[in-house]
């Protein structure tokens, strides 16, 4: 079984991570959004090959993740209604488990989506730093050097820290291979096939305007996917969008979860 990490009880979230990455990124961003709510159990995964789910010779594929993250949620929870929080790969990873289990999956939080294999990378927009603090370069470790000048659209000492302890640490545990091999084969048989199905369950799609990663034009086409989603452009916002707006983010997500909890009522 795949390491997870739970926190509280109730409808449960499965909460996927993006690539070179594990599970303690997600719980910083996302446990401020259920401090005072009651009622959500927090499954926080770890994908095969990221922090302490151990590599497999036998993953070949995006499907291939995918069907581990199904077999996943099966053992774990089995017969039960489950929504799904996903941020950059883990994003696709959740509208994959939406297919999959349709039936079961209630929504889907999805956190700068796209920018995935095979979009025009015309349609990302240029990296731009639009509150910058250039006297913090010259004390950066050199692992911190290229996100600051590359994808901090926001630069401050606070993000530099967070990065340091919750993202450095994960990538030291990711295994490069398997994400070799997962890579050439990206993108889920049933999207190749042209098996695209609209999920009617609530959903909130996340971008960050300044995202030069995923960009926010794929995360707009989503809406044809999601049609109870609410859609939110945050402008002074790039791939770490969690942490450089966390206080819209957090409302946002607020807002889905009193949405999921409607639908929550009506499986029952």
């Amino acid at each position: 079984m795949l390491h997870h990490t739970t926190v509280g009880d109730g409808t449960p979230l499965v909460i996927l991570h993006g690539v070179r990455l594990d599970h303690r990124h997600m719980m910083e961003s996302l446990e401020p959004v259920f401090e005072g709510l009651d009622g959500w159990q927090r499954i926080y995964v770890d994908l095969p090959g990221h922090g302490l789910s151990p590599s497999d010779k036998a993953i070949c594929s995006q499907d291939d993740v995918l069907n581990a993250l199904v077999a996943f949620t099966d053992k774990a929870l089995p017969g039960q209604h489950f929504g799904v929080i996903g941020e950059s790969r883990g994003s696709y990873l959740a509208r994959g488990m939406a297919h999959k289990r349709a039936d079961m999956v209630l929504g889907l939080g999805l956190i700068v989506p796209g920018g995935n294999p095979g979009s025009d990378p015309a349609r990302l927009p240029p990296h731009q730093v639009l509150i910058p603090d250039p006297s913090l370069r010259a004390d950066l470790a050199e692992n911190q050097v290229f996100r600051f000048e590359n994808l901090m659209v926001i630069q401050n000492q606070r993000l530099l820290d967070l990065a340091a302890l919750h993202k450095i640490p994960a990538m030291a545990l990711f295994d490069p291979e398997q994400e070799a091999r997962v890579f050439g084969a990206f993108h889920f048989a049933h999207e190749v096939n042209g098996d695209i199905r609209p999920h009617d369950g609530p959903a909130v799609i996340i971008v960050g305007r300044q995202d030069a990663m995923s960009g926010y034009l794929d995360g707009i086409d989503l809406l044809e996917t999601f049609p109870r989603a609410s859609l939110a452009v945050l402008d002074t916002a790039g791939h770490a969008v969690a942490w450089e707006r966390p206080e819209v983010f957090q409302a946002l997500m607020r807002d889905w979860l009193e949405r999921l909890a409607t639908a929550v009522s009506g499986a029952r």
